[in-house]
């Protein structure tokens, strides 16, 4: 992994976790949307995905399909599957939420699951981008 991975990738962390911030937020509000926490959510995801595929030097394309950069990172992180159901719902949030159209607000209970699911990913990431220090256990001399 190079220095300018490193820093790259911590810079997407960065942005995913803006979006969870804001995802947060609004999703907090008493009667308020549940399309743009859906939308925050969907992209802190693909944020700390480019951020794993970018700290592995894994050239990826430009999209919003989690799926996409899903089976890119299952190469590196095949632990990742257990998320893939969970993607399959959140995929549609990153361009279908944002317009009119056919499609309603998603549902309350469904958001939440994908901001839990979005923190989940994105500490993940974060620990693989700044691993906890150990301190060696203490000598019992």
């Amino acid at each position: 992994m190079s220095a300018r991975n490193v820093q790259f990738a911590q810079a997407w962390l960065k942005k995913a976790e803006h979006d969870l911030i804001t995802a947060r937020a609004v999703l907090v509000l008493p009667n308020g949307p549940t399309d743009t926490p859906s939308f925050h959510a969907q992209q802190a995801v693909e944020k700390a995905l480019k951020g794993l595929l970018t700290l592995h030097g894994i050239t990826f394309s430009r999209t919003h399909d989690l799926f996409v950069l899903l089976d890119c990172v299952l190469a590196v992180y095949p632990q990742l599957i257990v998320y893939e159901s969970v993607l399959g719902l959140m995929n549609g949030y990153a361009v279908e939420t944002r317009y009119p159209g056919d499609i309603l607000e998603p549902d309350r209970a469904e958001v939440v699951q994908a901001v839990q699911t979005a923190e989940e990913i994105v500490e993940l990431v974060s620990n693989l981008l700044h691993p906890p220090i150990l301190t060696p256990p203490a000598s019992k001399n």
